[in-house]
């Protein structure tokens, strides 16, 4: 079963334009996808969020399940409108509701807080996700990167693989060859997503590296 959950090595690395681009991926392989945001921050009711934006590039469906105006993690700004911060066993149960391939967008890294017990990675855990890490090519990231990949093995999650993105220019080629090196034999790199401010070239671009992923599954 197609069912993908997409996080970062940081927040704006790229993950919205990866969740796309698998999108994207599923339905030229004749799998329709649901893009799903757990939970979307730091937006006003009828602005467009991150599944919408990500349908919209590759005519997937979309669904936003929580929605906060607070630019923060879920916990935070959960409570700065004094609602009840998600649960994991909820999420994961609307995720069970939907029929079909699902790929499903995080916020910021896989350990951010939904509230004050659980993280992203409990809603992994529940729903039966394989994880997609999105490593944007800065400094600060393989730290970040091998901690999700700890985590992950820690908690015996599949993970599907990672994606280096280009999220603000060109890297460089030394720099990339240093990630590559380090992050081998650790998890699975699919590709690398070059830079372009382009973001519907992007997705199309990117969806070309989920083709080996799905071939036979």
């Amino acid at each position: 079963m197609h069912r993908y959950f997409v996080t970062g090595t940081d927040t704006d690395v790229g993950k919205t334009r990866i969740t796309a681009a698998l999108a994207l991926a599923l339905s030229r392989s004749g799998r329709d996808a649901t893009v799903v945001k757990l939970v979307q921050t730091g937006l006003a009711p009828g602005e467009i969020g991150d599944a919408a934006r990500a349908a919209a590039l590759n005519g997937a469906n979309s669904l936003e399940l929580v929605r906060f105006r607070k630019p923060a993690d879920p916990w935070s700004a959960a409570l700065a409108q004094r609602e009840t911060p998600p649960r994991a066993c909820d999420l994961a149960r609307a995720l069970d509701r939907i029929e079909g391939a699902v790929v499903v967008e995080g916020a910021g890294g896989l350990m951010v807080p939904l509230n004050e017990r659980e993280d992203f990675c409990d809603v992994v855990a529940a729903a039966g996700l394989r994880t997609i890490l999105v490593v944007g090519l800065r400094l600060g990231c393989l730290n970040h990167a091998l901690l999700t990949v700890a985590r992950l093995r820690e908690e015996r999650l599949p993970i599907a693989g990672a994606v280096l993105v280009d999220r603000f220019g060109a890297s460089e080629p030394e720099y990339v060859a240093d990630v590559l090196r380090t992050l081998q034999g650790k998890i699975e790199i699919l590709g690398i997503l070059p830079f372009d401010p382009d973001e519907a070239a992007s997705v199309r671009e990117g969806a070309r590296l989920f083709n080996t992923l799905l071939q036979g599954t």
